[in-house]
């Protein structure tokens, strides 16, 4: 069990043992009820809990109505009620807050039991609910970040996007390397799908403070892992290792081991506009074969200097966001 399991457990606990306390020093009936709520309300994340307990609002409204003219109609007997519980999740289901079936179907039981809906009993059940659903609110309201967490993500992303680059750089002049590449493309996937889990997470932690921009720096990473896809493509093409292969693939080994840094960003871009100009004032080939793989390795360098634009873009982002 982790901590946050942990945490949780503690807070469902002690919460819905306060609720039922609470409910019973008012002397509400039915009072272990407020207990249950407490864990029918509480969920994952804050925006869940909050968007869920608006749900259970609802859902208290529509059950009581439900009740009070399905039983004054039809009678307090199991035919009544089990109209009720067909007409109330109809309705949940129309109103999409199907999680509030289970709270509104009790509750109606209530009803059902004491054979009345007076003012009386419509206040207790009310009691109940805003005991279970504000306790529940309450402390789900403390659930620990998980910035660093996301931070660390961050970083293993940025060196797993340098090792897939590394691969590619080795397959321009060592096509038997492919393996490689597969294993950690892989691995980039799964570290660039679990950090936007928890990026998602925290923005829905957060109810005052915008992180959006979480987001937004894995759409750039998205858009890197992309073009590493694309350059695989493009090498694995290669029928042969021309000069320039050569100096393409160093190039690539010094970008993936640099730093991700805005500066040596656009130092990196500089070096790459001065190997593209530099390519173009060699000769032309003497072959069709030449000509083809030069057309590769020349396409290479445009999705470099793409890379390097997100990369740095990447960069910028996060040092105005990630640390303030």
């Amino acid at each position: 069990m982790n901590k946050i399991d942990a945490l949780k457990v503690v807070k469902l606990s002690l919460g819905s043992s306060l609720a039922i306390f609470m409910a019973w020093l008012l002397n509400l009936e039915y009072s272990m009820v407020a207990g249950v709520i407490v864990l029918l309300t509480v969920k994952d994340t804050k925006k869940e809990t909050i968007k869920g307990t608006l749900g259970k609002i609802y859902g208290f409204l529509l059950c009581t109505i439900i009740s009070y003219l399905c039983f004054n109609t039809f009678g307090y007997h199991l035919t009544s009620f089990s109209i009720f519980i067909f007409i109330i999740i109809s309705l949940c289901f129309f109103f999409k807050i199907q999680d509030v079936i289970a709270m509104c179907v009790v509750i109606g039981s209530h009803y059902f039991l004491q054979g009345e809906i007076s003012t009386r009993w419509v206040l207790n059940e009310a009691g109940i609910f805003i005991i279970g659903a504000g306790i529940g609110v309450i402390i789900n309201m403390y659930i620990p970040t998980n910035i660093n967490k996301i931070y660390e993500g961050q970083k293993k992303l940025e060196k797993e996007v340098s090792t897939v680059l590394i691969d590619i750089a080795d397959i321009i002049v060592n096509p038997q390397k492919k393996d490689t590449y597969t294993n950690d493309f892989d691995i980039l996937n799964s570290l660039i799908d679990s950090s936007i889990s928890e990026a998602y997470d925290n923005i829905n932690n957060n109810l005052l403070s915008d992180t959006r921009f979480f987001l937004d720096h894995m759409e750039i990473i998205k858009s890197q892992r992309d073009i590493l896809k694309n350059l695989y493509n493009h090498v694995s093409q290669l029928s042969c290792i021309p000069t320039q292969a050569h100096i393409l693939s160093a190039f690539i080994h010094k970008i993936g081991h640099t730093p991700f840094e805005a500066k040596t960003g656009d130092l990196l871009l500089e070096e790459l506009n001065r190997l593209i100009i530099g390519m173009k004032k060699e000769e032309l080939p003497i072959n069709r074969m030449e000509f083809e793989n030069r057309a590769i390795l020349f396409l290479c360098l445009t999705e470099l200097k793409q890379f390097l634009t997100n990369r740095k873009d990447a960069q910028l982002l996060r040092d105005s966001n990630f640390y303030k």
